[in-house]
């Protein structure tokens, strides 16, 4: 495997401590607003992906929660993947004193709060749908102009560290869900409203920290048309094969992670016969166990990979770990599996999202745009939730779980097989990454 890594030669980066000459190392203040925002944001995710959409499906259409859960996920996903690089373009090309991205992530933080309270208070499959997709829009606002930052503000040898933080407050997000879930799994509501006070509160600390962005000159100033809204959609694979490769790779690794995470709670109820009860407690535990692993190991992976430059070596790892996850909850019919798998998933994923930002900041085909170039990198992460939904129900009708009692008839082994093929599949574009600005690092 490393004599497959090394066939493009990736010199010896220079130590973290030590920037080229002339080059400004980013503020302390600036990463702590990444990592504070990302925060944010990732929390206006996370609650409602990790049980709170699950638990509100559950109350509104219990008989068809399958297919009424992955209709709502597919419909947010459809608006992430639209709007992400929409708005990553209008902030490239936003202008006023304040600079371009900070108008876009304290808009997207304020935003989140009406759509949270239309999810909170549905009664019906309809009125979920068109909150989640107000969510979505929300936060994708404040999510697109967030990754430019890192792009506008941090020079290329500090890249990788703050990868690597950037993740792990991705995943750290993702606690307060699990907690909260654990705590009052029954009020659905309070859990919906959550993200959206947080956002909403936190906007003016994020606007602060992130401070002393730059006007875009008058003489650099670019128009916005509806065909350039357009095309900042659009990209040929054929001329950034290496982009290509990554966008895929994030697309696989997050489809898989998807299947681990939407049905997780149903997959509990049906294979290991639990109550909704027992079953949210179970995720609340490994939930958080996973969320220590993903921290840890996306900071302390991406601190590694800014000191040797072996970024495709966390790739490959992540791939064949989070394979292996999946082959053992597909395997599983008592609990202490889960936990192993769940260890295992959370230091693959770690690895990836220490290094994939470092990754597209030096694959994408141009820095000019970076807000549109980081949006449609960023639908290989919000496609996934609205694809893995929609195929999940077929994976799940494709014959009889051989292993489990299944309750409810699902097959929850054709699933996770499916997710592990997807990982294994991320591994295999892992040759196909190179690119001039990996070989400078």
């Amino acid at each position: 495997m490393t004599d497959i890594l090394r066939k493009a030669p990736v010199p010896e980066p220079l130590p973290p401590d030590r920037l080229p000459q002339g080059e400004v190392p980013a503020p302390r203040r600036v990463i702590a607003g990444l990592v504070f925002t990302e925060l944010l944001i990732g929390i206006g995710f996370a609650m409602p992906l990790v049980a709170s959409l699950s638990l509100k499906v559950n109350e509104i259409a219990p008989d068809a929660k399958e297919s009424v859960l992955g209709t709502v996920m597919a419909a947010g996903a459809v608006a992430a993947f639209v709007l992400n690089p929409v708005f990553g373009h209008l902030s490239d090309r936003t202008v006023g004193r304040f600079g371009r991205r900070r108008p876009w992530i304290l808009g997207g933080l304020a935003a989140g709060l009406p759509a949270t309270v239309v999810m909170a208070t549905a009664s019906s499959a309809a009125q979920l749908m068109l909150g989640w997709v107000l969510a979505q829009a929300a936060y994708n606002a404040a999510l697109a102009a967030l990754a430019a930052v890192i792009a506008d503000r941090v020079p290329a040898t500090q890249q990788a560290t703050v990868s690597g933080l950037f993740g792990a407050a991705q995943f750290a997000s993702v606690f307060p869900a699990f907690f909260l879930v654990g705590l009052i799994p029954d009020n659905t509501a309070v859990l919906l409203l959550i993200p959206g006070i947080a956002g909403a509160a936190g906007a003016a600390v994020s606007w602060t920290l992130l401070r002393g962005e730059q006007a875009v000159p008058a003489g650099e100033r670019r128009p916005v048309s509806l065909r350039s809204i357009f095309t900042s959609l659009l990209f040929d694979p054929r001329t950034s094969p290496a982009f290509t490769a990554v966008w895929l790779q994030r697309f696989l690794l997050q489809g898989a992670n998807a299947l681990i995470g939407t049905f997780g709670l149903y997959y509990l109820m049906s294979r290991l016969e639990m109550s909704t009860a027992e079953a949210a407690a179970l995720v609340s535990v490994t939930g958080m166990f996973s969320v220590v692993g993903n921290v840890v190991a996306a900071a302390a992976f991406g601190k590694l990979a800014s000191r040797t430059g072996a970024y495709r070596a966390f790739v490959v790892a992540s791939g064949l770990l989070m394979a292996t996850a999946m082959v053992i909850k597909m395997l599983s019919a008592s609990v202490w599996p889960i936990y192993l798998s769940t260890a295992v998933a959370a230091i693959g994923l770690g690895a990836f999202y220490a290094v994939d930002m470092a990754l597209v900041l030096r694959t994408m085909p141009t820095s000019t745009d970076a807000g549109r170039w980081l949006g449609v990198f960023n639908i290989a992460k919000s496609l996934p939730q609205s694809i893995a939904p929609l195929l999940a129900p077929l994976l799940l009708d494709l014959g009889t779980d051989p292993i489990g009692p299944a309750a409810d008839g699902k097959n929850y082994f054709a699933l996770y097989l499916g997710g592990a093929l997807a990982a294994l599949a991320a591994v295999a574009l892992t040759p196909l990454i190179r690119h001039p600005r990996l070989a400078r690092d």
